[in-house]
């Protein structure tokens, strides 16, 4: 009704009242079967986003890839479901010319399914070349528009209400997933940083030195930070709290000298550059290097919760000096924890 007039009734044939609270229930109910004819390929659902991938090698695996969508497309029809083609996406990932020009895709109604640079999945932007770099322009786009507004709209500049804004506002922009896309690449870490490196200079009584001001404020810089997320999520991996992030059914290692460990897959280094970097930025790669160099004690923690954990992780970390590189400066060491422990660990051993 608008205004007063009422639409002409249409009999619904299928759909939930929206809003309502068995709405989604049902909803998962009535997609639950939507990959039992899938033969070839895998299918993930989130809500009503469905992604269905396949290695594909050759013109026959093009020709299953297809057969699939088709039974997916058939399993639609049968459910009263149509599709909005408007938001049918198509990325792929390798370097043979076959792959990306001879090999093509098609929709429900016969359409061409176009392949794209870079497709948003759950908030996270991926690239056909396996970096998350527009992903990660887009976030500091996003958070240093919204460090402008923060300096628009208040004129106080007192630590309190800055820190808490920016903790409420800023920081989770930056935080959202970045487990998957942590960078490791210099570049990208510095452009990150460099937001909150210029948020900390506007707040009233800051020190000259960025390191100096995160030490004042109690702040992780921005790489300690995502690398405390990876690590954190690996814990909960051991523990059993959240799904393995790897199909290798060993890949958290028991040892009784140097205990609780995560292999680390190694790189073919006939792999293309490209491809290489994307692995070793992984959390499988990289997120195992950065749990396997804390020490026996931090790592053996086991039947706590996930805060009492991260008290101690924090007890730990805090330790350790958290000097970023940023633009301009003279700063050329790591200060990834993957360098910076085992010099810490040298360093107090020295002192001992």
């Amino acid at each position: 009704m608008v205004n007063g007039f009422l639409s002409d009734p249409v009999h619904v044939k299928s759909g939930v009242p929206q809003g309502s609270v068995l709405g989604p229930l049902l909803f998962l109910v009535l997609i639950s079967d939507i990959d039992e004819h899938i033969l070839h390929s895998f299918l993930s659902s989130f809500a009503d986003d469905t992604r269905v991938g396949k290695s594909v090698a050759n013109e026959e695996d093009v020709d299953k890839l297809q057969e699939d969508l088709a039974k997916i497309y058939s399993w639609a029809s049968k459910n009263n479901m149509k599709f909005n083609e408007d938001k049918f996406e198509l990325i792929k990932f390798g370097l043979s010319l076959l792959l990306h020009e001879k090999r093509t895709y098609f929709g429900p109604d016969g359409f061409e399914i176009k392949a794209k640079v870079h497709v948003k999945d759950l908030g996270v932007y991926i690239s056909n070349t396996c970096n998350f770099s527009e992903h990660i322009n887009k976030v500091c786009s996003k958070a240093r528009d919204m460090c402008s507004w923060i300096l628009r709209t208040f004129h106080s500049r007192t630590p309190l209400l800055m820190l808490t804004l920016w903790k409420s506002l800023v920081q989770p922009i930056l935080d959202y997933c970045s487990q998957l896309w942590c960078p490791t690449t210099p570049g990208l870490i510095k452009q990150i940083e460099e937001i909150q490196r210029s948020f900390s200079r506007k707040i009233k009584a800051s020190r000259s030195g960025y390191w100096e001001r995160l030490k004042s404020f109690q702040l992780y810089s921005q790489e300690r930070r995502r690398e405390r997320y990876r690590i954190l999520y690996l814990w909960k991996v051991a523990e059993k709290i959240v799904p393995p992030i790897s199909s290798d059914s060993n890949i958290v290692k028991e040892h009784p000298r140097n205990g609780r460990t995560f292999n680390v897959p190694l790189t073919n280094n006939s792999l293309p550059a490209h491809t290489k970097r994307a692995r070793d930025s992984s959390l499988v790669v990289h997120g195992s290097k950065l749990f396997n160099v804390l020490p026996k004690c931090v790592r053996n923690i086991t039947n706590c919760s996930v805060l009492e954990f991260k008290r101690k992780l924090d007890d730990y970390i805090s330790r350790i000096p958290d000097h970023p590189s940023v633009s301009g400066s003279t700063n050329v060491n790591s200060n990834s924890l993957v360098a910076a422990v085992p010099h810490y660990e040298r360093e107090e051993l020295l002192l001992v």
